[in-house]
């Protein structure tokens, strides 16, 4: 069962992972068909706001260290959600391919059978 083309229904379509690892090094289609980068969360900020509006708040000072408790609590969401989020890019880049025809990415789901 050959996969083709949404678009053209061209049956001439490659892995995108492959077809990135086979072009030259100098090509700048490289940079337009590299996977996405890797998302490094960065957890010291919002630990550090939670274990410094717990001690705010042992401390005496309710306010400031509800605010920095629920603003670590809101960065470290927002955090893990960006992670979550390059990781899905990631994962569709390894399901997409690429059509030789009309040079177009798609996911392998979305391809028609040729």
């Amino acid at each position: 069962m050959a996969l083709a083309c949404p678009r053209c229904k061209h049956d001439g379509v490659l892995d995108l992972p492959d077809f990135w690892k086979s072009l030259p090094r100098e090509s700048e289609l490289r940079g337009k068909y590299a996977q996405p980068t890797e998302y490094a969360a960065q957890w010291l900020l919002p630990i550090g706001a939670v274990v410094a509006g717990v001690l705010l708040m042992v401390s005496g000072a309710v306010a400031w260290g509800v605010l920095l408790l629920v603003g670590g609590a809101g960065l470290g969401f927002w955090f893990s959600r960006l992670a979550a989020a390059a990781v899905e890019a990631r994962e569709r880049w390894a399901r997409s391919l690429y059509c030789r025809q009309c040079p177009a990415t798609f996911l392998r789901e979305d391809a028609v059978v040729a």
